[in-house]
């Protein structure tokens, strides 16, 4: 095997994991798609090899199977404590896919991909949510991304799992009727309504099935209240995080991008028009736009492997300097 200059840039979640691989100078040469790299899901075992298929197949692709790359910048979900930075870092570094290799929180990859390092905020609604910001000082912050126990206000989750809650309030006769109940049925293959609970309790249903409920809340909003409601709490939820974003970083009253990312960003417009409501309260500076898919995390991690590859760690030019807080260290 031969050491050359090239580099990679991972992105891995609950649901695959992208890789990218190429020169320096920022020509992409391969890229490659394999499972999920969320090892609080999968184990450390499956995490990395996820993470290793996708930069062979990227390698491969790009006609550099012989080649070892200089340097990998691996974004991940699930590093939300020491713990998980030190979990990570080993799998990744088991799977041997560069010389050098860093582990970020798959924040990082996104605020970049959405900011270039310029001053701005991105907020994520997927499976899961959180919102990282960085200011004109170069401090970086990321707040929520604490897991569906705790957190993910705001999230596909969020919506899902609200909406199954509603559902039965209505059995109850604690809320106003809801379409939900049969769609869910419907949804779920269930012939009585509660047999979902077997579903949940069971783990026969996990976060990433909730989440994916969230569409059929968005779909029945037009003529359901409890929808409504529903898609209005969440949207006012994922706003908080990106207004506290704002607030530590002491931009509430500046100009600054404010990325949207994630398929909960498809919820319609009660989600919308209660997060931009919301942000607009404390932040009516703030310029709304959503991350295209060219900027994928996966792009901006190989990006910063360019950088860092290039100039290391120390050499990063000013505006990029808040990336040694973030590489491959515990920072929030």
């Amino acid at each position: 095997m031969v050491t050359e200059d090239y580099v990679v840039g991972v992105d891995g979640g609950a649901t695959k994991t992208a890789a990218l691989v190429g020169t320096l100078d920022g020509r992409v040469l391969g890229r490659a798609i394999a499972g999920s790299s969320n090892y609080h899901n999968i184990g450390s075992e499956l995490a990395g090899k996820a993470v290793r298929d996708a930069v062979v197949r990227a390698t491969k692709r790009a006609g550099l199977s012989h080649i070892i790359p200089k340097l990998a910048i691996v974004s991940l979900a699930g590093v939300d404590s020491r713990k998980d930075l030190h979990a990570t870092s080993e799998f990744v570094r088991h799977a041997k896919i560069a010389r050098t290799s860093f582990v970020i929180h798959d924040s990082v990859a996104a605020l970049y991909a959405a900011t270039q390092g310029r001053p701005g905020i991105i907020v994520n609604s997927g499976t899961g949510s959180f919102a990282a910001g960085i200011n004109r000082a170069g401090e970086y912050v990321r707040v929520g991304g604490w897991g569906y126990l705790i957190d993910d206000r705001g999230s596909a989750f969020d919506i899902g799992i609200k909406a199954i809650i509603v559902a039965f309030r209505m059995m109850d006769g604690r809320t106003p009727r809801t379409k939900l109940v049969s769609r869910l049925k419907h949804k779920l293959g269930v012939s009585m309504f509660d047999e979902i609970l077997d579903l949940v309790y069971s783990n026969r249903i996990g976060v990433r099935d909730i989440a994916e409920l969230a569409p059929l809340v968005s779909q029945t909003a037009k003529h359901d209240k409890a929808c409504q409601q529903i898609l209005c709490e969440s949207g006012t939820s994922l706003a908080e995080l990106a207004c506290a974003a704002a607030r530590r970083l002491k931009m509430m009253r500046t100009p600054f991008l404010l990325a949207m990312v994630g398929g909960g960003f498809n919820s319609g417009f009660y989600f919308i028009r209660a997060f931009k409501s919301r942000v607009r309260k404390e932040c009516p500076r703030a310029r709304f736009v959503m991350l295209r898919k060219k900027d994928e995390p996966a792009m901006a991690a190989y990006l910063i492997a360019t950088k860092i590859g290039r100039q290391g760690l120390k050499g990063l030019a000013p505006e990029d300097r808040w990336l040694r807080r973030v590489v491959n260290r515990w920072y929030f």
